[in-house]
């Protein structure tokens, strides 16, 4: 049975202060159809004020979020019931098995899953271990025994924040290829905070990039990745080229990368436009070479950090 194409997730002006602190400015977000959106940024941006803001966990200063059309202030029961979430980190019963503990969470829920919880368990590779006390597990079996667990009531909208975090590669490489399957294959809409950029290229069908707050970028992955051109120059004399190249309005940013080369960002200028300009000022390249900036250097670029690290550290004077 194929279900309903109505919008799964609908953010409208959401807006979320935690006293002088603007979490939120105001972002709207829509994820019409089944896929697996991811949703990048550094540490303090708002990804999780986000997240817990569709679960109902918090309550915005403004605007709203529609999960499948109800309104999650107003008709939260109905919004919650077709929303499977699993944060960073998954709390369970540690003196109970992994099994048991799904049980537990079935009866939460009020239905009687011995069947669906066994095949949750194979599917997130869990089944040798479901016996085994979850005092015992390792992170990355706790994260499996997450996902299983914001599945068990068969959601229309799953939340994953940061899926892989504590994985091995193998496992890595399970949710890798579980992600799309969830999403096409069983139609659902998988919405996923994370810093891996490789993670988001090989799963993703749409990314949204979200900066102190606000929304910078959206699109799909190769879309934003071929927005700009990074025109990469090799010349005698960088310093003077980067002078000569860095007062005109159509570049976004110059840089030297190398003793005899600079990279030229411009969504305006072409190859041959660069080239003459240098060479009318006296500079005359060795080489002009037009490549797509990555998804990663967007992604820097957007945020104004230069590594996922760098980005790590500098959130901590921005809101969570």
């Amino acid at each position: 049975m194929r279900r309903s194409r109505r919008a799964i997730l609908k953010i409208e002006s959401l807006k979320k202060v935690f006293k002088r602190t603007v979490a939120l400015k105001g972002i709207d977000i829509i994820l019409e159809k089944p896929g697996v959106y991811g949703f990048l940024g550094p540490n303090g941006a708002g990804k999780s004020t986000t997240f817990k803001l569709i679960a109902g966990l918090l309550r915005p200063t403004a605007g709203r979020v529609l999960v499948d059309g109800a309104d999650v202030q107003i008709k939260t029961r109905t919004a919650v019931s077709r929303l499977g979430v699993q944060f960073d980190t998954p709390a369970f019963y540690p003196y109970l098995n992994g099994r048991d503990n799904l049980r537990v969470i079935s009866r939460w829920i009020g239905k009687n899953l011995g069947e669906k919880i066994e095949e949750l368990l194979d599917l997130v590779g869990l089944s040798r271990n479901a016996h085994r006390r979850v005092g015992g597990y390792s992170w990355g079996m706790k994260q499996r025994l997450g996902l299983a667990a914001a599945l068990l009531s068969d959601p229309r909208l799953l939340l994953l924040d940061e899926p892989t975090n504590g994985l091995d590669p193998a496992g890595i490489a399970d949710i890798r290829r579980l992600l799309p399957t969830l999403a096409h294959d069983q139609e659902r809409t998988v919405f996923l905070s994370s810093h891996r950029m490789d993670e988001v290229e090989h799963v993703c069908d749409h990314v949204t990039i979200i900066h102190e707050g606000e929304i910078v970028a959206s699109g799909a992955p190769a879309d934003l990745a071929a927005e700009d051109n990074v025109i990469e120059v090799h010349c005698a004399d960088p310093r003077m080229a980067i002078k000569i190249l860095k007062p005109i309005s159509e570049i976004v940013k110059v840089t030297q990368t190398g003793p005899d080369k600079i990279e030229v960002l411009s969504p305006q200028l072409r190859a041959n436009r660069i080239n003459q300009f240098l060479i009318d000022q006296g500079v005359v390249p060795a080489q002009v070479i037009v490549r797509r900036e990555a998804l990663e250097e967007v992604f820097f670029r957007l945020t104004g950090t230069g590594s996922v690290e760098e980005g790590e550290r500098a959130a901590g004077t921005v809101a969570p």
